[in-house]
This record gives structure tokens, sequence and C-alpha cells, in this order.
């Protein structure tokens, strides 16, 4: 009786601990955790199953607020391959980390892209989640983490001004000078 015991109890703690995740109805701090330590693995599968690019969950205005409360994380996160990008994109992002880990992304301007995502209805607002300001021209320029977190600001104000009350037509960096490249 103990063996038996036993077995379902580590039976039920292996899918208890499970990492799956489901795009229909995502959760948007287990994203977030997924692409923090590189395990989101949701991809676009071809006829052979190999993996052809990661997919975006289908997240909804209520994942919003969650996910502009986990945006105020300045850490560059990689590889860049976990998380969910536009895949027409030939361009990975291009901020390096300082401990020479390679191409990342840093995890609040990323998650600031994904609400822009879903404000668009799923469709990607840009090429690459990297914020510009002004008309600068240099790829390789991207914003600081305390200019990222200032833009965060604006779309806190932004929801609690127009997203939460659905009005969607207002957007979150219209007059800030800063876009997504």
């Amino acid at each position: 009786m103990k063996q038996i015991t036993l077995i379902v109890l580590t039976v039920f703690l292996f899918f208890s601990c499970s990492d799956n995740f489901d795009l229909e109805k995502p959760d948007a701090k287990k994203f977030v955790k997924q692409l923090k330590n590189g395990t989101y693995n949701e991809f676009a599968l071809a006829e052979n199953g190999e993996k052809l690019w990661t997919l975006f969950p289908k997240f909804s205005m209520k994942d919003i607020p969650i996910l502009l409360s986990l945006a105020d994380d300045t850490t560059i996160i990689n590889p860049f391959k976990h998380f969910p990008t536009n895949p027409i994109s030939s361009i990975p992002p291009f901020r390096i980390d300082e401990k020479g880990n390679g191409e990342g992304i840093m995890l609040a301007e990323y998650l600031l892209w994904s609400v822009e995502t879903i404000i668009n209805n799923g469709d990607y607002p840009s090429l690459t989640p990297l914020l510009r300001q002004g008309k600068e021209p240099q790829l390789s320029v991207g914003l600081t983490g305390k200019d990222v977190l200032a833009v965060r600001e604006k779309y806190l104000n932004w929801w609690n001004d127009y997203g939460k009350n659905g009005n969607i037509s207002v957007s979150p960096l219209s007059g800030t000078g800063y876009w997504w490249r």
C-alpha cells in the first residue's frame, strides 16, 4: 500500500510541476517566468516537426495589467530564440548582456512590446521588440533601462486613462517621440 501511495504521489508531483504552457489561455506570470529562465518553448512546427519560430500567446486586454506590473525588470534575457518575435523579421535583438552571454532582449522592453501586440489584436507592432526615441538611425543604439522604465510609466498612464476602459484608439506612445523599431 505504501508503494502505491508513493507512486501516486510521484506521478501527481510530476504532472503538477509540468512547465507546459497553454497558448490559448496563457498565464502571463508563467510566460514571464519561462522567458526569464529560457524555458518558453512554444514553436510553430514544420511538417517534419522542425521548429520554425516561437509562437506568441493569445493574450487579451485582461493580461495587460499583469504584463505592465512585471515590466519593471531591465535584465537582459537570452537566448533570444526562446521568446516570440515577429516571424517575418530576420533581425535579432541587438542587446548584449553584461555577462557576455550574447544577444538578448531587455525583459521590460519586451513586455511593453507584448502589451503593444495585445493592443494591436495580436499583430506585432514592429519587426523587433526594440524601442527607439526620435529619429535614431543607428540600429545598435537602444534605450537605456532608465528610459525603458520611463516608457513603462507612459504605458501605465495609458492603461489607467484609456486601456482599462477598453479605449485602444489612443496609442500609449502617442506624442511621446518613442516608437517601435
